[in-house]
Order: C-alpha cells, then sequence, then structure tokens
C-alpha cells in the first residue's frame, strides 16, 4: 500500500514542491489547508475506521493551533504517528530551536526548500521523509523529472503571424469626361495576439477525500 502523508504549507511553491517531490516517490499527499482542524481529521477518520496518514508534514504558520502544542497533544493521541515541521522559506534552523521542536513531540523541524538550491535541499529533505516512512531508497529518475518541471520556466506563447501584405487595386480607367482617383482599401486580417493565460495553480490540493 503507498503511504500517505498529510500536510499544510503556508507557502503556495513549498507546497507545490512537496507534493510533486513526494508523489513522485508515488506517496499520496492530503493537502490541508492552513486553519484546517488536523487533529479534528484524524479523529474522524480513525472513527469512520479510515487508515491514519502514514506521517504529518505541518508548517510552522499553522493558524487555527500553535504546531508545537499540537504536537503535545497529537502524540498523546497518536504516539506513533511522526510529525515534521517546516518553517516557510527560512535557509537555516538553529540547534536550539531543533531541540525545543523535539522535545515538545516533533520528529523533525526542517528549513524550506531553497530555489537556488532546488535539487539539493529537495533531495535532503525527501530522503529525511522517506527514512520516516521506511520507504528508501529514493526514486531518483522519477524525482529528476518531477525537479525540472518545478523548474522549467514558463513558456512564451509564439508571436503572432504577420498580417498580408495586399496591394491596393489599381484604379479603372474613367468612362467619363471628369477623372476620379481611385481609393483602394483593404480590410485589417491581421489578428490581435492573444494574452497569456493565467497559470496559476490552485492553491489547494487534496490527494484523497474522506
Amino acid at each position: 500500500m503507498k503511504p500517505t502523508v498529510l500536510m499544510t504549507q503556508a507557502v503556495q511553491r513549498q507546497g507545490e514542491i512537496w507534493h510533486s517531490i513526494l508523489s513522485s516517490q508515488n506517496i499520496t499527499v492530503i493537502w490541508e489547508s492552513l486553519d484546517g482542524d488536523i487533529l479534528g481529521v484524524l479523529e474522524q477518520m480513525e472513527t469512520a475506521g479510515l487508515t491514519l496518514p502514514n506521517l504529518l508534514l505541518l508548517d510552522l504558520g499553522m493558524t487555527i493551533t500553535n504546531p508545537y502544542r499540537f504536537c503535545q497533544v497529537a502524540q498523546s493521541r497518536f504516539p506513533s504517528l511522526p510529525i515534521v515541521i517546516t518553517v516557510g522559506q527560512e535557509r537555516q534552523i538553529s540547534s536550539a530551536e531543533r531541540r525545543w521542536a523535539l522535545r515538545l513531540g516533533a520528529t523533525d523541524l526542517l528549513p524550506g526548500i531553497q530555489e537556488s538550491t532546488l535539487i539539493a535541499t529537495a533531495v535532503s529533505h525527501l530522503t529525511r521523509i522517506l527514512e520516516l516512512l521506511d520507504a528508501l531508497p529514493i526514486q531518483q529518475d522519477a524525482l529528476m523529472e518531477s525537479l525540472s518541471r518545478l523548474s522549467a520556466p514558463l513558456e512564451s506563447p509564439p508571436p503572432p503571424a504577420p498580417s498580408p501584405t495586399v496591394e491596393p487595386a489599381a484604379p479603372e480607367p474613367s468612362q467619363s469626361m471628369q477623372q476620379y482617383r481611385g481609393v483602394g482599401t483593404v480590410a485589417d486580417t491581421s489578428t490581435l495576439p492573444k494574452g497569456d493565460e493565467d497559470g496559476q495553480r490552485r492553491r489547494r490540493y487534496r490527494g484523497s477525500s474522506y
């Protein structure tokens, strides 16, 4: 059975990266909103007889409760459920902060995944998650494919085709004594360039329903 990770992320781009790299490893991802009642979700799943997630990946920006307080409550209620806390786009985590998180029930505390070192930080973070899920080794080809899609620049639409040149019609010879100047008019057949379409992803994903 594929492992399941339930996550919240305060930064949309961080959520997209996590969703992509976890999905590349055949992990089902449930992306909950920051103001979601995660503890309530877990209790409802347990009551309904559903399989609980194998790991929680929760951002420090949770709004419904302090994530460290959540760890304390969740660990007393679901002691075998690992909880990894992420810290938005922070580059580093101090050793003192990490020790504090572990003391309060978190399994680990990870900084944000950096775009400037996307491959290195993604591999490091993913390795830690797969270690906790007992799902190593990393499927490297699938991971590299997902990372290449994440780092690929947006394609620009092709420029509009130039309008065909139409020569004005030559005036017909006058049939009367009066002289007239023929005026040729050409309809503008060029197409207006289309604007870029809005390509932003849904802010929230749900890997499964329950």
